[in-house]
Order: C-alpha cells, then sequence, then structure tokens
C-alpha cells in the first residue's frame, strides 16, 4: 500500500538514509499522505533518541502536504509556543494567505487565529516536536493541542 502513496525510489531513498525503520516510515506515509483522510492527531512516541524527529522530517520533507515543525523544547512559555506555532504556519503558506496577529494570549485566541491562517487548506501537517517536554505549559495544553485535528 505505501508504494502507491510514496514513489518507490523515494520509500527506498527514505529506507537507506533512516536504518531500520522502514515499517514506521510506510505507516506513518500512510497516515499522512495527500490523497487520503488522515486521523485529527498522530502521536509520535518513544524513547528517546530513536529517530522520530528523523523519520518525521524526512516523510514531510518528500510528501507534498503543506507542514510546519515547532521545535516545542525551544519555547519557555506556552504564549511563546503558540506564537512560534502561529508564525511559523505563516512562513509556510507565505503570501497565499492573509496575514494574522502574531500576539497569543490564550489557547482559544490561538484557535481563531490558526482557522484564519488554515481557512482554505485541504490539509495541513502541524508537528510540535517534544511538547511533552515544554518547560512551563499550562495544564490544558496537550489536551488542547490534541483537540487541534477537529477545528
Amino acid at each position: 500500500m505505501a508504494a502507491s502513496i510514496l514513489p518507490e525510489e523515494l520509500l527506498d531513498t527514505l529506507n537507506a538514509s533512516i536504518q531500520c525503520r522502514q515499517l514506521q516510515i510506510q505507516q506513518t506515509a500512510c497516515l499522512l499522505a495527500s490523497d487520503f483522510p488522515s486521523p485529527p492527531t498522530i502521536i509520535l512516541h518513544g524513547p528517546e533518541a530513536t529517530g522520530k524527529t528523523l523519520t518525521i522530517n524526512a516523510l514531510l520533507e518528500a510528501i507534498e502536504t503543506p507542514s510546519a515543525i515547532v521545535r516545542s523544547k525551544e519555547c519557555i512559555t506556552t504564549r511563546h509556543l503558540l506564537e512560534r506555532t502561529l508564525t511559523e504556519v505563516q512562513k509556510v503558506l507565505g503570501d497565499t494567505v492573509r496575514p494574522v496577529d502574531g500576539r497569543c494570549e490564550s489557547i482559544s485566541t490561538f484557535v481563531v487565529q490558526l482557522q484564519r491562517l488554515l481557512e482554505g487548506q485541504k490539509k495541513y501537517i502541524l508537528v510540535f516536536d517534544n511538547v511533552d517536554r515544554q518547560r512551563e505549559a499550562a495544564p490544558t495544553l496537550l489536551p488542547a493541542l490534541a483537540r487541534l485535528g477537529q477545528i
């Protein structure tokens, strides 16, 4: 099934550059393929330093779906994370969207601004890398991010 989602030579290149992750590459490629519906939230979980970030970065570069990766560990507060996320999404979409105010005081403001940015987008992939390691995260942050796919 994965061969129809990504070209065979691209799969071979990914498998060669990311050793011992063929199954994970194929499964994630199936979930993220632009032609098929995806689950609203996907959580990549596992022991540290096992290639989760490397695998998702390589796949997102290979597929044609617009995407942004936010390095959560680099953000100090929840507000910082939300503002950086909006900035990353705007950067990826470029001139195709009207700019939004980058200030985000709350998760509800973030959701409204993200909806404005993604208006008209068929599919968009937003990756929060190491979000469980967020320094000063609000207790509602992870549940709110998990529900982003429902907007």
